[in-house]
């Protein structure tokens, strides 16, 4: 299971993160918990188990935060790629409703975890902007702001002018939402390892896991090298290659493409500097940095394999800049970084979280949508009750095999 999830050079790779180094797995093992994969996703759910007490392993095939992670652009949203309106008729009023706060809620808990490690890891609170990419989509808008308003969530309605003094932007109308926030994904990672590690997590890198059995005992991990790991619970966060050997149906991977621009792009003043995204499918989404550079990603197609993918990243660089260009005509700024990666993403918008019949005894975090971020932090407070048998009422929303409605 092993797929080059990512081409080019990530901005959060430019500000040199603090990298520990760590061993590859030459030996046998035992532990509590064997998290399968070093991004976001592990870190977090190793972060939380460690925090818990157990004895906590991390097994990634490259290093830690080298795949899919790196290549994200780090908006933290409840949002899912599909309206609350839409998702209320794919899964029921209650289970969308709720996927939609748990994410509010998952947005809290990273602002909360990171206030107790040793790197701020640039988290900051945003308003986001869900621009009506035309004038046909003004009353989709319209409904979905009311639907939200509706159940409590902190959106309103803004017009052209409104959006033009305050965002420098553009559109017809936009939904304006209190609870985004933004992060530096690879310091995010590297800062919850640092803190585990302090609580005797142990992580081996460049270790490919081969083969998967339960036993009478446990759990058995044997690796491409034909060491074996001992466990009593394995976690699968393996993201996006996970469809390699899962094969879903309803899900699909695609091929999303990013850039980021020099440091220090100067806004006027009182201006705000939102997270940014569109109705428009596939959408277009903008952040800035605490350096105050604008990253931006979209252009997303499918994905075919790594090489036609990589092939476009000219031409998708071109067309992000451009588009980025005429959003904020007025800005003065240079490309930095261009990357692309490989995503996946789900009928529905939500992640896969908990138990899969063809993996008994083992738990999957896989954050499928454009929110990996924030359903990883979902997957770190539904996966511990899991392995602890504690009640989750989040975790049905959230399982393989769920039904929509």
């Amino acid at each position: 299971m092993s797929l080059n999830l990512r081409t080019g050079q990530p901005v959060w790779t430019l500000t040199k993160p603090r990298i520990s180094k760590y061993k590859k797995l030459e030996k046998d093992i035992h532990t509590e918990v064997a998290v399968v994969g070093g991004g976001v996703s592990g870190a977090l759910i190793a972060h939380k188990l460690a925090s818990l007490g157990m004895r906590v392993t991390i097994i990634d095939s490259r290093t830690v935060g080298a795949g899919s992670t790196s290549a994200s652009t780090a908006i933290l949203s409840y949002e899912a790629d599909v309206n609350l309106v839409d998702l209320i008729g794919k899964i029921g009023e209650r289970s969308a409703v709720r996927a939609y706060r748990v994410g509010v809620e998952a947005i809290n808990s990273i602002g909360d975890t990171i206030k107790t490690l040793d790197d701020d890891c640039d988290f900051k609170k945003r308003r986001s902007v869900y621009l009506s990419s035309s004038v046909k989509d003004v009353k989709l808008l319209q409904r979905e702001c009311k639907a939200r308003q509706k159940y409590g969530f902190r959106v309103r309605l803004v017009g052209r002018s409104e959006l033009a003094k305050t965002f420098l932007l553009k559109a017809p109308c936009a939904i304006v939402n209190e609870d985004a926030a933004e992060v530096d994904p690879l310091k995010l990672t590297f800062a919850l390892v640092r803190s585990a590690e302090n609580k005797g997590l142990k992580i081996f890198t460049y270790t490919k896991v081969q083969t998967y059995r339960q036993l009478h005992s446990g759990l058995l991990l044997t690796t491409e090298d034909k060491f074996t790991i001992h466990a009593k619970h394995v976690v699968f966060a393996t993201g996006y290659e996970t469809q390699q050997i899962l094969k879903q149906k309803g899900v699909s991977l695609v091929s999303s493409y990013a850039i980021a621009s020099t440091p220090g792009v100067k806004f006027p003043k009182g201006v705000e500097r939102p997270v940014i995204w569109e109705s428009a499918r596939p959408y277009l989404y903008v952040r800035t940095t605490k350096d105050s550079r604008i990253v931006a990603g979209g252009e997303d197609v499918d994905f075919v394999d790594e090489h036609k993918r990589d092939d476009l990243l000219t031409e998708k660089t071109r067309t992000l800049e451009r588009k980025i260009r005429k959003m904020f005509p007025r800005l003065s700024w240079k490309l930095a970084a261009a990357w692309t990666g490989t995503f996946g993403q789900s009928d529905d918008g939500l992640p896969y979280i908990g138990t899969h019949k063809h993996f008994p005894g083992a738990q999957f975090a896989l954050g499928y949508g454009g929110n990996g971020i924030t359903f990883a932090a979902i997957a770190s407070r539904i996966i511990p009750d899991l392995i602890l048998g504690t009640s989750n009422a989040d975790a049905k929303i959230f399982r393989f095999g769920r039904q929509s409605k």
